[in-house]
């Protein structure tokens, strides 16, 4: 496996994951869509970090340089994007009252400083905090431990999660929400490890099991359809809130669709949007939602369907889609030119434009070149 072509294809997949969570948190997906999504879109993330670490040697890295560097790209985000969604709530606090109050911008800040995250955020502590679990586990343990470790994990929140909720209803107020959901955001690190060492195991494995390119496309796709039979097997899910059902329907719906879709896009031609949505995904994630680029989006959708009154059913969707990407790319500039330390960053994104543009920028260059000399 080339180096190069293994990272195009992981940032295709990473597009294809953000594109899919984005549509998820859209309110205009059937339940079956929205259960098919959940069973994978959220760990994919998490196998492909695993992944990244493993061909990064990120073990190999002097513990405090590597927790500085994830802290800054973690964890600096989660307490930029908290303080703007917090933001965002008190000006809906003042300017529309009727739509929240006070209590629910408690709620929030609760949220917040337990490391629960609001909204998308709760998947910043917990990769954060599963990474530096990662980095321990491959330092110091042999495959066999980490084989055993990790199917005990897999099936700590489910427990934990009972007894916090026994907690809850035994004591109520401040300091009860805010210690249950400092426990869910650590109890969410089990998972994330679980699926954290399955894309590192996944690393190796791909290096070492080469099958003909029609071989691994079928593997792929039956991958696809395991996956398929499975979330409707296993009902929805939902990694925010713990919610597996069947453990290991759960675990292994995650990695079949996680697997099937990397297998399928090592085999397809780069495409531009899809690598540039994945390269940022970070940013689509943080600001799709809170934000307000989904809200914009779907007045946009909802005012042209008003305007032209076929706009119904998939005209309403690609409205609402095609506003959503306009969005999330400006967001994508703004962020990574102007906000770059809200990411965690010291210098600005080195953002880079189709192919074709960049072909024809070179060539405009060559000429001026030649006209000088």
């Amino acid at each position: 496996m080339k180096d190069h072509k293994h990272l195009d294809s992981i940032d295709t997949v990473k597009g294809i994951g953000i594109i899919l969570v984005v549509i998820g948190h859209s309110t205009y997906v059937s339940e079956p869509v929205l259960t098919w999504l959940t069973s994978f879109h959220m760990p994919l993330f998490f196998i492909v970090s695993g992944i990244l670490f493993a061909h990064k040697n990120s073990h190999q890295e002097p513990f405090g340089v590597y927790m500085r560097k994830r802290f800054c790209g973690m964890m600096l985000p989660y307490f930029w994007f908290s303080l703007i969604y917090i933001a965002v709530d008190y000006y809906y606090l003042y300017a529309h009252p009727e739509v929240i109050d006070q209590a629910f911008i408690n709620s929030a800040i609760l949220q917040a400083v337990s490391l629960f995250g609001i909204s998308v955020l709760w998947f910043l502590p917990a990769i954060f905090m599963g990474e530096m679990c990662l980095y321990g586990i491959i330092r110091n343990w042999p495959v066999w431990v980490i084989v055993l470790f990790a199917s005990v994990a897999s099936w700590v929140p489910s427990v934990g999660m009972k007894l916090i909720q026994v907690y809850i209803d035994m004591e109520r107020g401040p300091f009860s929400t805010w210690l249950g959901n400092l426990l869910m955001a650590l109890l969410r690190v089990f998972p994330a490890l679980v699926f954290l060492l399955m894309g590192y195991g996944t690393y190796f494995l791909l290096r070492k099991l080469w099958l003909k390119a029609s071989l691994e496309v079928l593997v792929g796709v039956l991958c696809l359809l395991l996956n398929l039979l499975i979330a409707f097997a296993n009902g929805r899910v939902d990694m925010h809130f713990l919610v597996f059902h069947d453990v290991l329907l759960y675990y292994l719906g995650a990695f079949s669709a996680s697997l099937g879709l990397i297998l399928l896009c090592r085999h397809c031609r780069p495409f531009w949007l899809l690598g540039f949505l994945g390269s940022n995904s970070l940013i689509v994630m943080l600001t799709h939602l809170d934000c307000q680029v989904m809200s914009f989006a779907i007045r946009f959708a909802v005012g042209m369907d008003q305007f032209i009154p076929v706009a119904k059913g998939l005209l309403f969707r690609i409205h609402l889609y095609g506003a959503l990407l306009a969005g999330e790319l400006l967001m994508i500039v703004l962020v990574g030119k102007v906000g770059f330390f809200l990411i965690g960053r010291k210098t600005p994104l080195p953002l880079q434009g189709p192919g074709w543009i960049r072909k024809a920028v070179l060539k405009k260059r060559g000429r001026k070149f030649k006209r000088l000399k």
